[in-house]
């Protein structure tokens, strides 16, 4: 839908932005590997950060729901407020509250009842022939006009790229800041989907599961995806909806989607959309790793997604190697939502000692590379990271500084992200 939206863009803007120079390629080949800082958000729904003064960043990372009701207002806040981050290379996907976003939205729902549609529309002066639902229908289409317009700016004058689903290179400018990750490949795969609930948008029916075309981790162990970016949560890993009597009730996840994560083994998947599982942990994978990721046994193939066969936690997580970093503290019967907490989280499981998070800049920072305090073994290990914002909570809860490795970007690698930049600003 981007490439039908967003006009040509000048050759110079996609070359400067992706192809470094022979010279400076020839640099950073020196070292095969940069540390890179990703500064990770979500459900921001219209909020902007005026108290938080958030630390430089390789890339910023919002995970949906940049809107509470789909419409432009909501997002030219989030859009400003994103202009505030200072990282060279700012990437956002919608979540089910940025509805009109969706192809035909307004279409299939212009019978339906919607939260965003029971708004009282002054019908005085209509002419005879035309309904109030037409009328409706019009305002609301002309909204999501000024916000595809305001997206289309935001790519070509802020770097900030609304990601459709799929795998997505991008190469980090040379001059990029935060750990100096200049010149490093980033290999992402976005996704707005989640299970269906109500009538929101970007939603698939639990009856018909969705199959995730996610590539698998490769034969040598590099990731065919370093970061997986998806609004909803997989099953079991930070999706507890909050909403059962004795506190927090897991289940709101994907099963889908777990298993996709341990066939592509990220190092990173993170995503938002449950507000009461605000936390990370890095989860350890069951299986050994399976060259082609392919087929055989728990999780693998497309039958692995169907029906009372659908893979679950204890299937594909090795519970035992698996630990919390941080999370909510539980919540309390007088205000009945949890806290942001940065002690010692309440261990998964028996697991040697880790060092708490830090806070860093407004932020729950993270070191993920070898060297860091929560080093995540590739191919084996993934962090999981429920970003959900909060702002309006107290204490709010804050966004995520991950700090990793990623390979420098080889010549295949300049010349698939200068194709995903044109793609997104076509």
């Amino acid at each position: 839908m981007l490439h039908k939206i967003f006009s040509p863009v000048r050759p110079y803007t996609c070359a400067s932005f992706c192809r470094p120079n022979p010279t400076i390629l020839g640099r950073i080949l020196s070292s095969k590997r940069r540390k890179i800082r990703i500064i990770i958000l979500s459900d921001t729904h219209g909020d902007d950060l005026k108290d938080v003064s958030l630390p430089r960043a390789d890339v910023v990372l919002h995970c949906g729901d940049l809107t509470n009701d789909s419409r432009s207002a909501d997002l030219e806040r989030t859009l400003a407020m994103l202009r505030t981050i200072d990282a060279p290379l700012k990437l956002a996907i919608p979540g089910n509250h940025d509805f009109s976003l969706g192809p035909g939205y307004w279409r299939r729902t212009r019978a339906r009842s919607h939260p965003a549609q029971q708004q009282q529309h002054d019908d005085g002066g209509m002419p005879a022939q035309t309904s109030k639902a037409e009328v409706v229908d019009e305002e609301d289409d002309a909204d999501t006009k000024a916000s595809w317009e305001l997206l289309r700016r935001a790519a070509r004058r802020d770097r900030i790229f609304l990601l459709p689903q799929g795998t997505h290179t991008f190469v980090l400018p040379p001059d990029a800041g935060g750990a100096g990750g200049g010149g490093a490949r980033l290999r992402l795969f976005a996704s707005p989907l989640t299970p269906r609930r109500g009538n929101w948008g970007f939603q698939y029916d639990r009856s018909n599961p969705y199959k995730w075309a996610i590539p698998p981790i490769t034969p040598n162990g590099d990731g065919a995806v370093d970061v997986m970016m998806t609004h909803g949560p997989p099953r079991g890993i930070r999706d507890g909806t909050g909403m059962g009597q004795g506190g927090v009730v897991p289940g709101a996840g994907c099963a889908g989607l777990l298993a996709a994560a341990e066939r592509a083994r990220p190092r990173v998947h993170c995503f938002g959309h449950i507000h009461g599982a605000w936390g990370a942990e890095v989860v350890a994978w069951k299986r050994e790793m399976v060259a082609s990721g392919a087929g055989a046994g728990v999780g693998g193939g497309a039958d692995a997604l169907r029906g009372p066969s659908a893979p679950i936690f204890g299937n594909l997580v090795d519970a035992q190697r698996s630990r919390v970093v941080a999370s909510l503290l539980p919540a309390s019967k007088t205000t009945g939502g949890g806290e942001c907490s940065l002690g010692p989280p309440p261990a998964r499981v028996t697991q040697r000692h880790h060092s708490p998070p830090r806070e860093e800049g407004g932020c729950c920072a993270v070191d993920i590379s070898p060297d860091g305090e929560h080093a995540v073994e590739p191919g084996a290990q993934t962090l999981f990271v429920n970003a959900t914002m909060e702002l309006r909570s107290r204490p709010p809860r804050m966004p995520w500084l991950v700090d990793m490795d990623l390979p420098v970007a080889g010549e295949e690698d300049a010349a698939a992200a200068a194709e995903t930049i044109c793609r997104l600003l076509l």
